[in-house]
């Protein structure tokens, strides 16, 4: 006797429309490739890598750490990776679960048949964010140089939208703005004066820095309120496998800069200097009794640790100084007279790696920059000195995190707090009789504090 069980209709359709929907998900299933993109040889990380899939409008971009994410079908994949200057490195990858994969490119060297081709800029009507501008740095490597220097910010006056100031000099004005009204970061620190030499020469040594971005407009809310542009430059991080060197030697300035391992293939340093020699040139013209200063100089320095896959620390600095004085000198009289101002940032960052597709960076940031004006004297024994001096500093912190869940959707969002002290004016005399009076300094207290949340969504047109 056989034994027939009988579903009902209803139960079976429950059945099939369950496992209908299991293969759904099955087919639907979907894994994240992610790491770091290195330069081949130094081990330095590489922003703004294109990260694709070919014949899909699929496709990411490194950050500013080297970092990417892309979310992809489970499938084998091709997955391609390439940069200007850079040979293509192409990957068949298996995404069956989530994968790290970290990348070097190599330098192209080969030279093969010419052929000319000109790229097509980037529109801004296909960008997800508008009035963004990267400045390659072989753009920079390019330039024609000015009394032995090459300047970087001259590059960003070349840009569409930026008008240069007056004839030899760095500043620059966006869209009607003045310099002033330009945000300037330096590894996230600001940097409230840009320019040395009253505006011909600016801060930075185009040797040690690895990436410049210029923003025009509609500016990421991680960068809070600015009314002309944002300018964010980022240092080199140095050579993780070997000790290099680069310097060169103008007509009134000399630079240097050098790289090398801590810890090979986990720590890196770099340090950089420039000085110029006017005082030094115009020595044997001067009177003996007369000294002239007239110089700037500045030195950048960082350092980076490896402590895991997931987990970075950097170290970044900065100081700079511009002085222009005469000191005159009679027996034991002295007279003496001049200005200067100096700039000083120092960062420490935290890279983590928190999922396959959120990353996060810890940032303590110090800033500050000094003017002073002054006059000394000493006669037959009595000394006075007069001063004016203002400047400003800034201690604070900020924590980003940046989410990809899908490959043509970025969520950044974090917090922020920076402590600003100005110091508008203060006039300071000295002598003999009064040991220091000081003018009613009005010192400015505040704290600046924020949380943001931003999307970034990149629609296929």
């Amino acid at each position: 006797m056989k034994t027939r069980f009988y579903l009902p209709r209803q139960y079976l359709l429950i059945i099939l429309l369950v496992a209908s929907f299991s293969n759904t998900l099955k087919s639907q299933s979907r894994f994240t490739v992610s790491g770091f993109v290195y330069e081949k040889g130094s081990r330095e990380s590489m922003p703004g890598v294109n990260i694709y899939v070919p014949g899909t409008t699929i496709g990411t971009v490194s950050n500013s750490y080297g970092f990417y994410s892309l979310t992809l079908p489970a499938a084998e994949q091709e997955i391609i990776f390439s940069f200007v200057g850079y040979q293509v490195r192409s990957f068949q990858v298996l995404l069956d679960k989530n994968i790290e994969l970290n990348v070097e490119l190599d330098p192209s060297i080969e030279l093969e048949e010419i052929e000319v081709r000109a790229d097509m800029p980037k529109q801004s009507s296909r960008s997800s964010q508008m009035s963004v501008m990267e400045i390659p740095l072989k753009q920079i490597k390019s330039i024609p140089a000015l009394l032995g220097e090459k300047d970087v910010l001259k590059v960003i006056q070349l840009m569409p939208g930026v008008q240069k100031g007056s004839e030899g000099t760095s500043g620059f004005y966006v869209r009607g703005g003045g310099p002033d009204q330009n945000l300037i970061i330096l590894d996230d620190a600001t940097v409230y004066n840009a320019y040395h030499l009253f505006g011909f020469f600016s801060l930075f040594n185009g040797d040690a820095i690895k990436s410049l971005e210029l923003t025009k407009g509609g500016f990421p809310a991680r960068y809070g309120g600015r009314l002309s542009s944002v300018l964010e430059i980022v240092m080199k991080d140095g050579n993780k496998e070997k000790i290099s060197g680069e310097a060169g030697i103008g007509i009134l300035s000399s630079r240097l800069v050098l790289e090398g391992p801590i810890v090979k293939g986990k720590s890196s340093f770099l340090v950089s200097g420039r000085r110029t020699y006017y005082d030094i040139l115009a020595r044997p013209f001067m009177p003996s009794d007369f000294k002239l200063g007239l110089f700037f100089y500045d030195l950048t320095a960082k350092a980076n640790w490896e402590i895991n896959s997931k987990n970075r620390v950097y170290l970044s600095g900065y100081f700079g100084k511009d002085k222009f004085s005469g000191r005159e000198k009679d027996g034991k009289d002295i007279f003496e007279a001049g200005l200067f101002w100096d700039n000083a940032t120092a960062t420490i960052r935290w890279n983590s790696v928190l999922n396959h597709n959120i990353f996060s960076n810890l940032s303590l940031i110090f800033s500050n920059y000094r003017f002073k004006i002054y006059e000394f004297e000493k006669y037959e024994g009595d000394s006075f000195e007069l001063s004016y001096r203002s400047g400003i500093r800034d201690f604070g912190f900020k924590y980003d995190f940046s989410w990809q869940p899908l490959s043509m959707l970025t969520v950044r969002y974090g917090v922020s707090s920076v402590w600003h002290s100005f110091n508008p004016s203060a006039v300071v005399v000295k002598d003999d009789y009064i040991d220091e009076y000081m003018s009613e300094v009005q010192t400015i207290n505040t704290a600046e504090s924020g949380v943001y949340v931003e999307g970034e969504s990149k629609i296929s047109v």
